[in-house]
This record gives structure tokens, sequence and C-alpha cells, in this order.
């Protein structure tokens, strides 16, 4: 089994300027990475392991030539009201869940392209496919939100969904896991040390994973 992790690193500095996401979310990664390796259970890979930059299309693929049975994006929010704050889940759809969702989506360059298909059969089957990879999607994200409930703090509907290019790339079971507000003063506190962040990341391994599993650390850009 093998499970693929991205964290995002693009993102803004925390409140008090201490971390950037880019830090914060690839030390989550590892974490992650590591306790589902110790279980034993899948394999895991990182589509970064440094400060390093990938297109969408580059950590979309990596998903693809391991062939993972899942895509995590693990990614840390900011907004101009400090206090928001609390974790999210995205997965994929045509159509974003409301503006918070579309407003995400067009961060990370989320106008997916459509499937381009050679004929009327091959477009079906794509539609098809990419259906089934948006419902399997849907269901990854709701055990995840039922697996942190109680875990630490979640949005008020914590699982959305929207167009993410590198979710409908990923060609598997994908979503994007919005672990908190870095311009919240609470969730900058819980984010910023192991300890804090252990909830999360304990409640990630909790989710038991397919023939494969991928998490993805996000470069800066």
């Amino acid at each position: 089994m093998s499970s693929l992790l991205r964290a995002n690193s693009s993102m803004p500095s925390s409140v008090s300027g201490a971390a950037t996401e880019k830090q914060l979310t690839l030390a989550m990664a590892n974490e992650l990475a590591d306790l589902l390796e110790k279980r034993g259970r899948v394999r895991v890979a990182l589509t970064r392991g440094d400060d390093s930059y990938l297109t969408l299309e580059d950590r979309a693929e990596v998903a693809r030539r391991l062939g993972a049975a899942m895509f995590v994006s693990l990614h840390m929010d900011s907004a101009p009201n400090p206090l928001a704050r609390g974790a999210s889940v995205y997965s994929l759809s045509d159509v974003a869940s409301d503006a918070e969702a579309a407003r995400f989506a067009a961060m990370d360059k989320g106008s997916a392209d459509s499937v381009e298909g050679g004929g009327t059969v091959q477009s079906m089957l794509a539609d098809l496919v990419m259906r089934s990879q948006m419902s399997a999607s849907a269901d990854l994200a709701t055990r995840l939100v039922k697996r942190s409930a109680g875990r630490f703090e979640l949005r008020p509907e914590p699982h959305k969904f929207a167009a993410f290019h590198v979710l409908r790339s990923a060609h598997t079971p994908a979503v994007l896991f919005e672990a908190g507000y870095l311009s919240n003063a609470d969730d900058e506190a819980a984010l910023a040390t192991p300890a804090g962040r252990a909830p999360r990341t304990h409640a990630r391994c909790r989710e038991p994973a397919p023939r494969s599993a991928a998490a993805s650390s996000a470069p800066k850009r």
C-alpha cells in the first residue's frame, strides 16, 4: 500500500510571524507519514521533502505514477477575519459548496479543465470514471470529518467541495485537508508545535487505507 501526502507551502505566515504555512504543513506531513509508516499498513510518499516547488500537475503525476490509492493535500489557511478558525476537508466537485470553497480553489489554481475524450463513447466513459472518483473522494472526506469531530476545532460546515485541479488530476480518491487558520491566534498556537498538531495527524491515521495512500506537501510558489 502506498500513500501520497502533499504539504502546501505557498500561503501566508502566522499571526506572530514565527512560522509560515510551507514550514508547518511540511512538518505535519512528515509527522503524519511517520505515524502511518509505524503502523506498517501503508507505504507513504511525500510530494516534497524540502522547500522546493512542484507544479500542480507534477504533484498529481506523483500520485498517478505510484498508483496511489489515496491522495491527501495538506494546507493551512488565512482569513481577513482573525476570529475565523477551525479545520475543514475539501473534496472534488464541479460546483463549489460555497464562496469560501470557490475562493480557495481559485487560490490553488483549481479551475480544473474538463476531461477530453476522443469521441462520444470515450467521453462518456471518462465522465463515469470522474463521477466515481468524485464520489469516492466525497466519501473519504466524510469519514475524515467524522473521525476528527471532538478531537479538535472544525469549521461549522467542515466538509466543503470545489473544482481543485490537483484533486481531479490525481486519478484516485483525493482530499484537501485545511488544518486551520494561521491568522487566528488559537489555531496558530495549536499548529505551531508537534503536540498541538498531534490530534490532527492522529485523526488522519485512524482512516483505514486502501491499497495505497498518498500525502502531498505543496511547495512555495
